[in-house]
């Protein structure tokens, strides 16, 4: 869970990262905003629950349905409400709260009589048997559970499964080695004039350098390496923390290793929890067996392929 929560501590609202910094938008808010045609018209207060909430990412979705709610979000990862939320949690009529380091599959005993549950590309990260058998009971008669799930084919798998070929190990390790080479030559020499000066260190910015040409050069979005791409270009940053403390650039090539690898595992997670045609067929025979009324799924495209399964159920 500690790629996850690295994540989110980056203060992102949604699973896209700085490509959507205000909540979802594109073919998942369409389809967002296709919800409140499906939800009772009473203006009783909803009691909403968010499965795999993430930093709050529903929450500018569930602000524009101008009805008064209840929120609580759940997620297994280290998550808080991001800078950019907390004008509009402090203006709201009801109550927000996160429940932070919490699996949806142990729901705290507080969390009762929801109206309304959703998840987005969230809740098949759990153990979805024991979680849909779990929240049943904790539903409102004919409370609603709307979610969107990974598809195995959809745009967001393939970029998943491009993402984790392109993963050089290697070249992560020799970019860090050079990195800590001429961090360490800083040291002892103690100035950058005397660095660009010194052999070692030189050869480490000339490899550096050679990373860039390697999978900046010429790329392009269809025959580049995107993935290593955005890894060179986040370790030519440590050039401008050379006036900075020893600590603080060698801090920064550990992250720089670790969020990378962090990413390709979040990606190899995803790829784990992307759903079949068969898969989602099995899973809405076991919501019903489990008692939930009319369980549905059905696939949401645009014009670039299958975002992903939408699911549909009432208690």
């Amino acid at each position: 869970m500690e790629a996850w929560s690295r994540f989110w501590r980056q203060g992102h609202t949604t699973t896209f990262g700085d490509y959507f910094d205000e909540g979802y938008a594109g073919p998942v808010k369409e389809w967002l905003d296709t919800l409140p045609q499906m939800m009772p018209s009473s203006q009783e207060p909803l009691n909403v629950l968010e499965l795999c909430c993430g930093n709050g990412s529903l929450l500018p979705f569930l602000f524009s349905l101008d009805r008064t709610f209840d929120y609580v979000g759940v997620d297994a990862a280290e998550v808080t409400l991001p800078g950019i939320l907390q004008e509009p949690v402090r203006q709201a009529s009801g109550t927000v709260s996160l429940l932070a380091n919490t699996p949806v599959e142990a729901l705290p005993e507080s969390i009762q009589d929801i109206s309304l549950c959703l998840s987005v590309y969230g809740m098949e990260y759990s153990d979805l048997d024991i979680t849909l058998k779990a929240l049943l009971p904790r539903m409102q008669s004919n409370g609603q559970l709307f979610a969107l799930l990974h598809h195995h084919e959809s745009v967001v798998a393939k970029m998943s499964r491009r993402a984790v070929s392109e993963y050089e190990q290697s070249d992560i390790e020799r970019i860090r080695d050079a990195l800590s080479t001429i961090n360490e030559t800083m040291v002892r020499l103690g100035n950058v004039e005397a660095l660009k000066a010194d052999d070692e260190a030189e050869k480490a910015r000339k490899f550096i350098n050679g990373m860039g040409n390697k999978y900046l050069r010429g790329a392009t979005l269809e025959n580049g390496n995107a993935f290593m791409a955005d890894h060179v270009m986040a370790a030519l940053r440590f050039f401008k923390l050379l006036g900075q403390a020893p600590d603080i650039r060698a801090r920064f090539i550990d992250e720089l290793v670790e969020e990378a690898q962090a990413a390709r595992e979040r990606h190899q997670q995803m790829l784990s929890v992307a759903k079949t045609a068969d898969a989602m067929e099995t899973l809405v025979q076991d919501m019903t067996t489990m008692g939930w009324c009319n369980p549905r799924f059905d696939v949401l495209t645009d014009k670039d392929g299958i975002i992903g399964w939408t699911l549909t159920a009432t208690a």
